[in-house]
């Protein structure tokens, strides 16, 4: 279910070994779940943009707010539904 969970705590290095710094997030797009943070959640989205061609939404359903167990869309990362907007693609 959290398969995501287990890129949390990797980050990307150049050649000199020297980790490169994860990109920041727009704010439209919110983690949901257990100890999620925005490394983890950005782990997640790119996974879902490289496996599949599908559009990425988020989870429409708000109870997985309170059990994200519950109603979830596992073909979605574990955020709140989100649009982007011009500003973000700026």
């Amino acid at each position: 279910l959290f398969w995501e969970k287990r890129l949390q705590g990797l980050s990307a290095s150049d050649v000199s070994e020297q980790i490169i710094k994860s990109m920041e997030l727009p704010k439209g797009l919110q983690g949901v779940g257990p100890g999620n943070n925005d490394d983890t959640l950005l782990s997640a989205v790119a996974s879902a943009l490289h496996t599949s061609s599908a559009p990425i939404t988020g989870q429409l359903s708000a109870a997985v707010e309170k059990n994200p167990a519950v109603w979830l869309n596992t073909s979605q990362p574990l955020c709140k539904a989100f649009i982007v907007t011009d500003d973000d693609i700026r």
